[in-house]
């Protein structure tokens, strides 16, 4: 097996580059490598992905619907699929 040696910086971006291809809505950024113990020091970065929390508002919003179509004197279920419209619509003039 040959040995391959890279600077700490290429290291630093070479693990930047892995991370960030693993978008499950954070990103990491190795802030430090302790020369003593080896210990890493990470910056993590939470991203709000908007288009999927408004697909899954949708999706709630067409769940109540069938659920209003299957009872249709149930109140209850006409008042949240109201409010639930409501957030929708706030929601996507929020993201606008």
């Amino acid at each position: 097996m040959k040995k391959i040696i890279i600077t700490e910086s290429q290291f630093k971006k070479l693990i930047e580059n892995i991370i960030q291809e693993d978008n499950k809505g954070y990103s990491t950024k190795l802030t430090n490598i302790d020369p003593l113990t080896s210990q890493r020091s990470w910056d993590v970065t939470y991203q709000t992905n908007l288009d999927k929390t408004y697909k899954e508002i949708d999706e709630i919003v067409n769940e109540i619907e069938k659920l209003v179509v299957q009872n249709k004197n149930d109140l209850d279920a006409k008042e949240l699929l109201k409010l639930s419209k409501l957030l929708r619509n706030k929601f996507s003039r929020y993201i606008i």
